[in-house]
């Protein structure tokens, strides 16, 4: 039986959505700040469709979420390698619910 109850769990992920700011994406030594086209709920999952913002070769090595204060939300490693003429279109998938033990 779950703990937290399902309306509270909207509430929280409506929360959590509307605290994500911004999103970055490491490359070549820097951090570019991509633009955030669509943030939503679906389910139990934030969604957030991003693109890049820059016009050079890079291979993409890291991304990370920040908050409406400035820190750092989350980060995760990845491996996105694209052209100087190409721009990157995402969607990142964040699942957030409980996980129940018995």
């Amino acid at each position: 039986m779950a703990f937290w109850k399902e309306s509270f769990m909207n509430k929280m992920r409506a929360e959590w959505l509307r605290r994500i700011h911004k999103f970055q994406y490491y490359a070549g030594g820097q951090w570019y700040d991509a633009v955030i086209t669509e943030k939503k709920i679906v389910g139990d999952t934030l969604m957030v469709t991003t693109s890049t913002t820059d016009s050079a070769a890079l291979t993409i090595t890291q991304i990370r979420l920040i908050d409406t204060a400035g820190e750092v939300a989350g980060e995760i490693s990845e491996s996105i390698t694209k052209l100087a003429t190409q721009g990157v279109i995402t969607l990142w998938e964040f699942p957030l619910y409980e996980i129940v033990t018995t």
